[in-house]
């Protein structure tokens, strides 16, 4: 039995740490650069009116990584929930570049 609650526990820690380790670190120089050069322009031009912690590299990670981001601007532009609301629909190009984004900071 004890040998059944230490697998268990090693599991779940095992599984935890996997987790954690599937996002990158944010320290990563590419990353900032791809973020500053083409990612911030975007935002600040289209969501930082309403949303202020896009304005940061760090508040940008956050709000990208909880899912909304991605989901709310691939919308229809009928749909309540779309953004950026009360604008036009982000070019194809601008939805590309905060996907890879996204997808950059999943690994």
């Amino acid at each position: 039995m004890k040998i059944i609650i230490y697998l268990f526990f090693v599991l779940i820690m095992s599984c935890e740490s996997n987790i954690e380790s599937d996002y990158i670190t944010y320290d990563c120089e590419e990353l900032q650069i791809f973020y500053e050069e083409s990612v911030a322009p975007i935002l600040l031009n289209n969501c930082v009116g309403c949303h202020s912690d896009y304005s940061s590299f760090e508040g940008s990670i956050a709000a990208i990584m909880e899912g909304n981001v991605i989901a709310r601007i691939n919308l229809d532009i009928s749909n309540p929930r779309f953004m950026p609301l009360g604008s036009e629909k982000l070019s194809k190009q601008d939805i590309n570049i905060i996907q890879n984004f996204s997808e950059q900071l999943c690994r």
